[in-house]
């Protein structure tokens, strides 16, 4: 016989489809709402990262500023200068002919080259060379080091990188033929001297390759899209050859220097382009005192005034991943207010 119990207890009922579909959405919005904190945890923890790995190496670039380093001598060395003519390369060169360099100065001004070349032989007592080259073309570059060992220059020691064209505009305002200029002057220049040099300082075991970016070349302003393009690639540049020479082993005998001065005022036309500047326009004195102080310590990088290569460098150790994790969190706000989640 059958038993049969009672029970008070309801039968469970199945939820219905409404139900079964609420469900998934409140799990959904409770992981919308635990996202920013879990984002702000993120980013807390890149920041302790941030500060552990950046305070040392700060600490060791405010310390090199107030602390003399050790300079080397450039007695006797020669040192070439694209530009020389004029503006910075004409500072540059004062400034290492002073410490007893001998110069070769490359321009597409032979005559202003020249002129610079007899103040460096006055004042200084050096021996100086001016060639009228087109550093754009490499055809120029290559036939310069056959010209330079053809009038017993000697090898050269130093190359500083330093011809350059400004051209202040928005993209779509500036002509084709001048961006052109700008383009092959600012960093073609840079790679054809380079090829044409590096080897025979590999080769002889010494040399110093200096390439003259500029602060636009690591922070972007939007009314030089063309020239901040160039100057970028002139400090991609350097940073790839730095590279390349300690993994060829090159590294301890063939130096590499990447300049990036604030704007310093050359020309008529930058000043009056720049109006009132945040901080004030360089001399061309000031700027060639630190970029020669920074070449002769040997410095990876440079930046001019040295007090903002402090900054840049906390800057450059900021994790990619946070201002990731920033712009996720402001997106998902934004579309958290606007209703975008579904």
């Amino acid at each position: 016989m059958n038993s049969w119990t009672v029970s008070d207890k309801p039968a469970p009922t199945s939820p219905s489809p409404e139900e079964e579909l609420a469900q998934p959405r409140t799990q959904t919005k409770l992981v919308i709402a635990l996202e920013p904190l879990l984002a702000v945890l993120l980013i807390v923890v890149d920041l302790v990262k941030v500060v552990a790995l950046g305070l040392p190496r700060l600490a060791s670039e405010i310390y090199s500023i107030f602390v003399p380093h050790a300079k080397k001598d450039v007695r006797g060395q020669l040192v070439l200068i694209t530009g020389g003519g004029n503006g910075l390369g004409r500072a540059i060169a004062h400034r290492l002919a002073a410490r007893g360099a001998r110069l070769v100065l490359v321009d597409i001004d032979l005559a202003a080259a020249e002129r610079v070349c007899e103040e460096l032989k006055e004042q200084h007592g050096v021996s100086a060379w001016a060639y009228r080259v087109d550093v754009s073309r490499y055809e120029d570059c290559r036939q310069l080091a056959e010209h330079i060992e053809r009038d017993g220059c000697g090898p050269v020691d130093i190359l500083v990188n330093n011809a350059g064209l400004i051209l202040f505009g928005f993209i779509n305002e500036c002509s084709v033929e001048r961006a052109a200029t700008v383009v092959d002057v600012n960093v073609k220049s840079h790679i054809w001297m380079t090829k044409v040099f590096l080897d025979g300082m590999i080769e002889r075991k010494r040399g110093h390759i200096v390439g003259v970016s500029s602060m636009s070349g690591m922070y972007a302003f939007p009314w030089g899209g063309i020239y901040s393009a160039t100057k970028f690639a002139v400090c991609g540049l350097m940073a790839s050859l730095s590279e390349q020479l300690r993994i060829q082993g090159h590294s301890k005998y063939v130096k590499t220097t990447c300049v990036n001065p604030y704007y310093v005022a050359t020309r008529k036309d930058v000043v009056e382009f720049l109006q009132k500047p945040r901080f004030s326009p360089l001399t061309v004195d000031q700027a060639g005192r630190e970029i020669v102080a920074g070449i002769l310590r040997d410095d990876v990088v440079v930046t001019v005034p040295r007090l903002f290569g402090v900054f840049t460098r906390f800057m450059l150790l900021f994790p990619v991943s946070v201002q990731e994790l920033v712009r996720d969190y402001l997106i998902r706000e934004y579309e958290l207010n606007n209703n975008l989640h579904t």
